[in-house]
């Protein structure tokens, strides 16, 4: 089980992601603002309990996945990253197994990948992240991952954010459609 900090009910220091006037914000502001949207939680402060939203969970592994580092292998920095962090590494490796179920082809893993063990993700609240108890199932709660795990992560690593801006718009970004014909070229 990935760490007893990584339990719901426990009290726990998060990032604050107020809107920005300008609506420029880091990368890791509007991941984790969209992993708590995603999750019925408030956006700026992550208050809130929290649904068993796939979207979330994948938001939440982008947000890892981006504190990781851009060195090769992905595989080596994200699980390093959560080992560093207090998660046990057969619990790394099954959560990036699990990511990489999610966010190649946006389902769970097959069993012969984790051990024999079916994945199931809940929307318990009052659990840890990730249960690896049972021999023969992995849960996975998406509430407690995002709103305990990924947001313990993400408020003590602030050093690693891409620091550019990504410039929010409310209406569509003004792009003109330049048919093949007018652009000089030719077909084929």
């Amino acid at each position: 089980m990935t760490t007893l900090d990584d339990r719901g009910g426990v009290p726990l220091r998060r990032l604050h992601c107020a809107p920005h006037p300008g609506r420029e914000y880091l990368p890791i502001e509007l991941a984790l603002r969209d992993m708590r949207a995603a999750h019925g939680r408030d956006p700026e402060t992550g208050d809130g309990p929290g649904t068993r939203s796939w979207v979330g969970v994948c938001l939440g592994m982008i947000v890892l996945d981006t504190l990781s580092g851009t060195s090769a292998p992905a595989g080596q920095r994200f699980k390093r990253l959560l080992i560093e962090h207090g998660v046990e590494h057969d619990d790394a490796v099954v959560l990036w197994i699990i990511r990489n179920s999610l966010l190649h082809g946006y389902g769970l893993p097959r069993p012969a990948d984790v051990r024999h063990r079916r994945v199931e993700v809940t929307g318990e609240t009052d659990t840890f992240a990730l249960d690896t108890g049972d021999a023969r199932l992995v849960r996975l709660s998406a509430p407690v991952f995002c709103s305990h795990l990924v947001e313990r992560v993400a408020a003590s690593v602030p050093h690693r954010w891409d620091t550019s801006l990504i410039h929010t718009h409310d209406a569509p970004a003004d792009v003109r459609y330049v048919p093949a014909s007018d652009r000089g070229g030719h077909l084929g």
